[in-house]
């Protein structure tokens, strides 16, 4: 066997064996991100708020609603983001019976984690997350301008998003566009009545960047 032969062997050997701890071990990375989004969700209300809004024949109650979230990619964790995300919805007034409007609006903190099914590397495509808010306040308000009555109310309590969005650059700047469903439960009291738990959903369409 000559040199040239020999040689042949052994980068093929070493390819190889290149190629085979690159399966083993594959290449790993680790970043952190932020990400800032806005859209409209619309809000459904569940006990101790269906009765008001369908007593005062409300229309639609909706809004802006608006994300700040910030994200790290571990890297022994493929597929996955990790990270916080502060969340609010501001709603326009719902007109309702006798000149009354209702507004309906939250905030709250959360704990949030994405899931990259196709993408290892948890950076771009299509994407599932959900968040866990750990804290989220409501403000709902009942007025009537003209009569000058107005009747606050404010609960905290936690709720959880699921959602889905699609990440992608158009050159070098970073997009995402999710559609997500929200649900929370809240405590607060009421005057004269007492403590009363709050439910209420909302499902809304968002658009951002990442940076």
């Amino acid at each position: 066997m000559n040199k040239a032969t020999k040689m042949v062997k052994l980068i093929i050997l070493m390819l190889v064996g290149i190629n085979a701890n690159a399966q083993i071990n594959p290449e790993k990375n680790s970043f952190t991100c932020g990400e800032f989004k806005a859209g409209y969700a619309v809000n459904q209300f569940g006990s101790n708020l269906e009765q008001q809004y369908d007593a005062g024949n409300y229309g639609n109650s909706g809004g802006g609603l608006f994300t700040l979230a910030a994200y790290h990619k571990f890297e022994s964790i493929n597929h996955f983001n990790f990270g916080g995300k502060f969340s609010a919805l501001g709603a326009s007034p719902a007109k309702g019976d006798n000149e009354n409007e209702m507004l309906f609006n939250f905030w709250g903190a959360a704990i949030s984690a994405k899931y990259y099914p196709i993408n290892k590397r948890a950076d771009k495509g299509f994407n599932l997350y959900t968040d866990f808010y750990f804290i989220t306040q409501f403000t709902q308000k009942y007025r009537n301008v003209e009569a000058k009555i107005f009747n606050h109310q404010f609960a905290i309590g936690n709720g959880l998003t699921f959602g889905g969005a699609y990440d992608f650059s158009i050159k070098k700047s970073n997009f995402s566009i999710a559609v997500e469903y929200g649900l929370a439960s809240r405590t607060g009291e009421v005057t004269g009545v007492g403590d009363r738990t709050f439910k209420s959903s909302y499902f809304g369409t968002q658009i951002g960047f990442k940076f």
